[in-house]
């Protein structure tokens, strides 16, 4: 009944019966040689209906009228002539019934069997033909010279199903104006075959050649099996081209669109040379599902993070707490949005309040909390030791103090690899953190740290610096030729995260694997190159030295803590940390309490610091050194426009 409410299906029944009709009479002018007697056209006009009736049903039975004939292809025309034979077949039936062929020549009827697969089938063929036609076919004979100019000339790499797909679409799209030059094919098996029409030219060491020749000015990555390396590779060799590249992301990303409304530029992270994360999240959702989670530092880069992904499991709860007003609101918006079961509670506050933090904990009883409240900031804390202090040791300490009082669960404490030889105010304060959750471990409450390097596009993080750096025309700063950091991205490091604290049965210090460590300059390089740029010719680089604090190369792990193997690969357990002495702890934390209540003494800060953290090696290279009380009041601003990288909290 749905089908006969279709205007599709009137036309092309309508379009089928005049077909048919035109087959059935054709094949007796073609036996008869156009000579059509008068008692052979009334045997056409006494049988036509009966062929039309048992044609058309038979149609019908073979879905004929179902589909939709723009995307047909070879199963719909293997249709077409099932349904074809079986209706010729029972007309033949019926006129050897009520005939028995008296007057009718065989040879009408396999003719009009052929005919009616050609016809019939054509027609189907014709309607997919005009959906997807090659949008430059007419133009090409009309107004040639017109799109040659005007279309953007394309390569796409690869020759697998997905670089099909990519073709057709954008055959298809006319908003993209993309014409498809040729394919490329990494497995060099194909070199001069045809796809669709369009040739397979070369190689991947072929493009620079292809570009400059065929005047390329895309180039759309359609191969899954392609490495970060190989990418890599490919947008160095086409250095200085011009050429613009653009992939498409994993199945994941593309469930919801076609394949070309899925390409997007290339990221970073594209060219990162590391697996990525995969992980059975179960544990998880086990442990979270219908509990009440608290994160601190939750309008963060990584807090925010946290509690998208937290907000999954199906939280009875989930208490966001943060001292900054507009970022808290942001991910309360969002989290509201998504609807569900989850409570999501904002709350304004801060983690060196005890007093607040006592009046959440009494109100809503957390039983897990995320510690991602920190000031993170490299630079800027070497001009403010104390103000550190206070947010990630005091902060800390009160946090986890308020937690072991209201009996939580777990407690999971967000560190970062500038704990490991800290060189910086920021590192010495974030293992000093570490120390306090790991003293008060087995009080009723498990406490687990988790340890890891930079996130790709956070607050502060170089990428987005070197984005706005190109776009200005330059120069982009790195501090250093040499300098390396590791790099993962916010999603995959917070999924670690929680995997790792799901596994923490108290007072381990995990480490996640970072993968390989990435050089800055390489990062700046590749990220002027996926601009179709040229560095140092397009985009000049400029080395800033060291900042204050700042390492050359950093590290997860020091000499002797020694790294044990857990139920997954990308997680990693310190054996034995360096040790720490507890009673000195705490006379450092009395101390800071009273230096932060009185004489907000830096120096004096950094002498218990030095005491606390004997590996503490301030960075105080020729351009701190020569910094004046002028640069010294500097605003916040300044330094994060020249921050080239982000601390994790």
């Amino acid at each position: 009944m749905r089908l006969l409410l279709k205007r599709n299906f009137w036309i092309i029944l309508l379009l089928d019966l005049l077909l048919l009709s035109s087959c059935y009479y054709l094949a007796y002018w073609l036996r008869f040689d156009g000579a059509l007697a008068p008692a052979v056209r009334k045997m056409i006009m006494s049988t036509i209906l009966p062929l039309l009736g048992i044609k058309i049903t038979c149609f019908v039975f073979f879905d004929l009228y179902n589909g939709m004939w723009r995307y047909a292809g070879i199963k719909d025309l293997v249709n077409v002539i099932k349904a074809s034979v079986s209706g010729s077949s029972l007309f033949v039936v019926y006129l050897a019934t009520f005939y028995h062929f008296s007057g009718i020549s065989r040879g009408v009827l396999l003719a009009d069997a052929v005919l009616t697969i050609v016809f019939i089938g054509g027609i189907r063929l014709l309607i997919r033909l005009y959906y997807q036609r090659d949008e430059y076919f007419f133009d090409d004979i009309i107004f040639w010279r017109k799109h040659r100019k005007e279309s953007t000339k394309v390569l796409i790499i690869g020759t697998g199903y997905l670089a099909v797909s990519l073709l057709r679409e954008v055959r298809d799209q006319r908003k993209l104006n993309y014409r498809v030059v040729g394919f490329v094919d990494p497995s060099q098996k194909n070199k001069g075959m045809k796809i669709h029409g369009v040739p397979i030219l070369g190689a991947p060491e072929d493009i620079p050649q292809l570009v400059r020749y065929f005047g390329i000015e895309n180039i759309l990555i359609a191969d899954p099996g392609l490495k970060p390396k190989d990418i890599a590779d490919i947008i160095e060799s086409c250095d200085g081209l011009g050429v613009r590249f653009k992939v498409i992301p994993s199945l994941s990303e593309m469930i919801v669109n076609d394949v070309a409304d899925n390409l997007r530029d290339i990221k970073v992270e594209d060219l990162l040379e590391r697996e990525p994360v995969s992980l059975d999240m179960q544990p998880v959702k086990d442990e979270i599902e219908g509990r009440t989670v608290l994160i601190t530092g939750a309008g963060g880069s990584i807090g925010s993070e946290l509690a998208r992904q937290i907000h999954t499991f199906n939280p009875r709860r989930l208490v966001l707490l943060d001292n900054a007003e507009t970022p808290l609101y942001r991910i309360d918006v969002e989290l509201q949005s998504k609807g569900g079961p989850v409570e999501v509670i904002p709350c304004i506050g801060d983690v060196r309040s005890r007093r607040g933090l006592e009046r959440i904990f009494q109100k809503y009883r957390p039983q897990f909390v995320y510690h991602a409240a920190a000031y993170k900031h490299v630079p800027m804390m070497e001009f403010s030791p104390l103000d550190a202090v206070n947010n990630n040791i005091i902060g800390t300490f009160k946090l986890a103090s308020v937690a072991c009082r209201y009996h939580v669960s777990k407690f999971v404490l967000i560190s970062t690899d500038k704990a490991v030889r800290p060189t910086s105010v920021m590192g010495t304060t974030k293992r000093v953190a570490e120390m306090v959750v790991q003293s008060l471990n087995g009080n009723g409450t498990r406490f687990v740290v988790v340890r890891f390097g930079n996130v790709l596009g956070s607050n502060g993080s170089v990428v987005p610096l070197f984005q706005k750096q190109i776009a200005s025309g330059g120069p982009v700063t790195v501090t250093h030729p040499e300098v390396t950091r590791y790099f993962m991205t916010i999603p995959e490091a917070v999924m670690l995260v929680l995997q790792a604290g799901s596994i923490g049965k108290g007072g381990e210090l995990f480490l996640l694997d970072m993968g390989k460590p990435v050089k800055i300059l390489d990062l700046a390089r590749n990220m002027i190159r996926l601009a179709g740029l040229v560095p140092d010719r397009d985009i000049k680089i400029e080395f800033t030295g060291l900042r204050p604090g700042e390492k050359l190369h950093e590290e997860l792990l020091i000499e002797g803590e020694g790294v044990l193997d857990t139920a997954y690969d990308k997680i990693k357990v310190c054996s034995h940390a360096d040790g720490f002495d507890e009673k000195l702890l705490y006379e450092a934390i009395e101390q800071f309490s009273l230096l932060l209540k009185d004489s907000g003494d830096n120096e004096a800060a950094l002498e218990v610091l030095r005491k606390l953290v004997p590996a503490f090696q301030r960075n105080e290279d020729e351009r701190s050194s020569k910094i004046g009380a002028s640069k010294r009041q500097l605003s916040a601003a300044r330094y994060v426009i020249l921050e080239t990288e982000e601390t994790v909290h």
